[in-house]
């Protein structure tokens, strides 16, 4: 733990770390900082640009949180813009005084992108980077603004550079990954989350990606190979177990589906979609009140789910309860939005005679 210091002290400390780049010693200095003063949202920004920096994104979401949430405080002088301009007026500072430095220009890019201002943290990121050729992070963090900003091909040029300047860091790949998923080139995506995984085997949310994009693929044993693999790793992901589900129930191995989706729902009790696919594998096996309980408890979870409701109503027609049923299926009908699925709703409806053909 760092000794106490002023708050000048802990300004300089500050900036002297982002100077060197020294972000281990900056996220330090921010956490004793936090520690002698909670509300100072200058710590508390060092704070999350120091979890970002070394790669600790749950934390740094948490921290924002904290900082965006309670800006304005006890003082009711004091408002989100006016704290939001002081985090400004800091970064600002340090580069308006080291306006060759690189590690400013970052920081001023990340304080922007913080504030919700991504433009101008990718023009942040791009004078950081002509300072620094050779560092990774702005054309990282420029893809992540990029992709926020829905510029996919853009996104994917700062990461591949990324990559290309910090081929050992799983970061650069694994952004550089996912985005290629998202375009729907899933070669090169599993090409960068395998090496990730060579670099990190042990991280299941890898193992995890790896799985999603195999199974768009279609290649379905590999895809439950990964998943298996990410389950192993985090046996406690509920999410990993629902991802297995669908991959066995697309396959036909019903019941391997039924244990997947049932581990799913023991380790998150409130995951509505799990229940909703146990709901409709039982019926389509015409066991009924296994799923009117499933359909029941997805409801329950997400009373908005048109598939829940359009199975719990197919359910209840099945047995007998006609007027529930057709409530159930009005609101299917309403939510719905796929066009399919919708038209399907309807022929049931106009099969009861709640609606006319």
């Amino acid at each position: 733990m760092l000794p106490r210091m002023s708050e000048t002290n802990y300004d300089r400390k500050i900036c002297e770390a982002i100077l060197g780049r020294e972000w281990l010693r900056l996220l330090e200095t921010a956490e004793a900082w936090i520690e002698a003063e909670p509300g100072e949202p200058v710590a508390r920004l060092a704070l999350i640009i120091g979890f970002l920096l070394m790669g600790n994104y749950r934390e740094a979401y948490e921290h924002h949180q904290l900082l965006f949430s309670s800006l304005g405080g006890d003082d009711p002088a004091s408002t989100m813009e006016d704290h939001a301009a002081r985090l400004r007026a800091f970064a600002e500072r340090l580069v308006k005084d080291h306006p060759e430095s690189p590690g400013p220009r970052l920081f001023l890019g990340l304080t922007l992108a913080q504030a919700g201002d991504l433009e101008g943290a990718i023009r942040e990121y791009k004078v950081e980077a002509r300072l620094d050729p050779e560092d990774a992070f702005p054309h990282y963090f420029q893809g992540q603004a990029h992709q926020a900003l829905g510029r996919l091909d853009m996104a994917i040029r700062g990461y591949r550079e990324a990559v290309k300047l910090a081929p050992q860091d799983v970061r650069m790949r694994l952004n550089l990954g996912t985005a290629c998923h998202l375009q729907g080139n899933l070669e090169t995506a599993i090409a960068q989350y395998r090496e990730a995984i060579k670099l990190n085997p042990s991280d299941p949310l890898l193992h995890y990606n790896l799985g999603l994009v195999l199974s768009d693929q279609g290649r379905l044993e590999p895809a439950i190979a990964a998943y298996k693999e990410s389950a192993r790793l985090n046996p406690e992901d509920a999410l990993v177990h629902y991802a297995l589900g669908l991959v066995q129930e697309t396959k036909g191995s019903f019941s391997q589906a039924i244990a997947e989706f049932e581990a799913a729902v023991r380790l998150a009790p409130t995951l509505a979609i799990a229940y909703t696919r146990l709901g409709w594998i039982h019926y389509n096996q015409r066991k009924v009140p296994q799923a009117a309980e499933a359909f029941e408890k997805a409801v329950q979870c997400d009373g908005k789910d048109p598939h829940a409701l359009h199975g719990l109503g197919l359910t209840k027609l099945a047995m007998r309860k006609e007027e529930e049923a057709v409530d159930l299926l009005r609101q299917a009908f309403s939510l719905e939005e796929r066009p399919d699925r919708k038209n399907m709703i309807r022929g049931v409806l106009v099969k009861v005679g709640a609606v006319m053909p």
